[in-house]
């Protein structure tokens, strides 16, 4: 599978991207079959992250998480990306990264209901560390910044997905009613111990690819 990757919100941009290092062991455990495309967020960002990027490296991120202008540009730039360098298989998003994913996924799934339009062309999705609920793309076509509810939405997505968080993540609430947009039967969740990162211990390792492997199975097994 050929997967699209969108790191958390001030990642670095040097040769060894920080969402690259973050995942390498986990992409190790799922096997070579898999290629991986990061894409690089364009706005400068001062990075909170210092444990895993040197502080003189530029940081990055896809937009400012409460600018609706920025957002709605990041959602064209995303789009545009798939239909330029695409097909891709799945996607796969790490906190701000995974609610872009989230939400573009949600707006298109919606705009399927809507008037019958294709919907993104990713047979699976992986989000680590969901940092917020989907955005309204209605509101911030209007300027304003709105988030969605599930408990109103219910399930929108209907691919199989995976999800994984931290129980001491701050924002481990977000990730977890960001699951409900995702069908019940077909999402794979894993809650490790840290908090909003992604673990690189073995144990964790190992449990994070048997989840994404599940979602990845449901694919294959068609």
């Amino acid at each position: 599978m050929r997967f699209l990757c969108l790191h958390g919100i001030g990642s670095n941009s040097q040769a060894s991207k920080t969402f690259e290092e973050q995942t390498a062991a986990i992409r190790y455990e799922l096997g070579n079959q898999h290629t991986y495309e990061f894409v690089e967020g364009a706005l400068p960002w001062e990075s909170s992250i210092k444990s895993v990027t040197k502080t003189d490296e530029p940081t990055f991120t896809f937009c400012d998480p409460d600018q609706p202008q920025s957002c709605r540009q990041a959602a064209r730039d995303i789009e545009g990306y798939i239909k330029e360098e695409g097909p891709f298989d799945g996607i796969i998003g790490f906190s701000l990264g995974a609610t872009m994913a989230l939400s573009w996924l949600v707006n298109r799934y919606q705009t399927k209901q809507e008037n019958g339009s294709s919907v993104a062309p990713f047979k699976v999705a992986v989000f680590f560390s969901n940092a917020r609920q989907p955005y309204d793309h209605n509101a911030l076509a209007t300027d304003r910044i709105a988030y969605l509810d599930s408990a109103e939405m219910g399930t929108v997505i209907d691919m199989p997905t995976a999800h994984i968080w931290g129980s001491a993540d701050p924002q481990a609430e977000e990730a977890q009613r960001a699951v409900n947009f995702c069908d019940s039967e077909r999402r794979s969740i894993f809650v490790h111990a840290k908090g909003h990162e992604i673990p690189s211990s073995v144990e964790d390792t190992v449990s994070i690819a048997k989840v994404i492997n599940r979602a990845i199975y449901q694919v294959e097994r068609k």
